[in-house]
């Protein structure tokens, strides 16, 4: 009688200790498994459309618009006005900023950004995102007076203070039509994506 219960007990033990190792081969990253970083879209940011000759300054960690009295700080990582991008790093800024123009890239699956080849805002003339269509981020077209962001090109981002995002511009017109008409639609209207890394790596994915 002991014996057949002690073969019971056995048996039942056995059956729990499987069990639970199925529980556990059903999630083998457990606590490893890693959550992507969110995609944020800003929409219709306004870049001196009144030509006023002042930057719209914007922090990628709050995604949002900085005063334009906390310019001085270290509060905004990159700023817009007209078709010039400066980010907030170099001996003209205040922060730790820096920016590389990544060609034939796709900004979905770019996972990591570069290590070196990155530059900052020296001067007003030598930006870490070169101004001019077909220097950096867009291409324009005289005939029919449209800016167009350059397919396959993504700004690899350094905040003010050191964390990193990548950047795509994907319009430059209110509402970004798909086929924007260069004399009729609103321009220094920027729509764009990114992904911040918030914890210091160059992992944008």
């Amino acid at each position: 009688m002991k014996s057949n219960m002690k073969r019971t007990l056995l048996f039942i033990l056995l059956a729990l200790t499987g069990l639970a190792c199925g529980e556990s081969n059903n999630n083998p990253s457990g606590s490893q498994a890693q959550t992507a970083l969110p995609v944020r879209t800003i929409r219709n940011l306004q870049a001196d459309t009144a030509n006023t000759g002042r930057f719209t300054f914007f922090s990628l960690r709050d995604s949002a618009i900085v005063p334009n009295s906390d310019s001085a700080t270290t509060r905004w990582d990159i700023a817009f006005r007209a078709t010039t991008i400066i980010i907030n790093g170099g001996p003209i800024r205040f922060g730790q900023g820096g920016a590389i123009v990544l060609t034939g890239t796709d900004f979905n699956t770019l996972e990591t950004l570069p290590e070196t080849g990155w530059r900052v805002d020296s001067s007003a003339t030598s930006l870490a995102i070169p101004v001019g269509s077909g220097r950096a981020w867009y291409n324009y077209n005289q005939q029919t007076n449209v800016i167009t962001p350059i397919p396959g090109v993504v700004l690899g981002i350094r905040t003010a203070d050191g964390r990193y995002a990548k950047l795509q511009i994907l319009s430059y017109y209110l509402n970004a039509p798909a086929n924007p008409d260069g004399f009729a639609d609103r321009s220094r209207v920027y729509t764009f994506r990114y992904v911040f890394q918030p914890n210091g790596s160059r992992t944008v994915k």
